[in-house]
């Protein structure tokens, strides 16, 4: 699978997402009320987080929901039929083959190879949750994730969906 084709689709996507909602700092900010604790900004995501995904069609939902903040321990895993970290659940519906289609980043890099699925049978599964689940759940601030529905026989056709999100992992 060409990685190189995902990839500028996928984070070209959230980048978009992102920029829709108007124009952010280059580098880290630091606002300041008085009396009001002080936030740190990430590059690159808007501190509201910009607008949500839409969801539907093969990718029916994400944990963490979008601008959500979620606690370091909430996405450590030790249960692997019960996974935590950056989860998706999705449909088969009108793909050929099943999680070949499903391509994911993080962070703006490409984990696709390390990702657990969870399907309810193995022969013509309908549904299932897909999850990247790294050993010691995500370091704490703000992520990005994305999700690529591409057809795994032609890296070169536009994917069939594209979801990217943020979100915020709290100590």
């Amino acid at each position: 699978m060409n990685v190189r084709i995902l990839l500028p689709v996928a984070f070209a996507s959230a980048a978009l997402l992102f920029a829709a909602c108007g124009d952010g700092p280059d580098s880290p900010a630091t606002t300041s009320t008085p009396g009001a604790a002080t936030t740190t900004g990430t590059p690159g995501i808007p501190d509201d987080f910009g607008a949500p995904p839409v969801l539907g069609d093969n990718i029916t939902s994400i944990s963490p929901e979008h601008a959500a903040k979620v606690p370091q321990a909430a996405t450590r895993t030790t249960n692997l039929g019960d996974p935590k970290g950056i989860c998706a659940e999705v449909t088969f519906d009108g793909l050929p083959q099943y999680a070949q289609w499903f391509r994911m980043a993080v962070d703006g890099i490409e984990v696709t190879e390390e990702l657990l699925w969870i399907v309810p049978t193995r022969e013509a599964p309908t549904t299932g949750k897909v999850c990247f689940v790294p050993e010691a759940g995500l370091a704490v601030g703000k992520h990005t994730a994305a999700i690529a529905v591409q057809d795994p026989n032609n890296p070169l056709a536009e994917s069939k969906q594209v979801v990217g999100w943020a979100f915020e992992v709290t100590p």
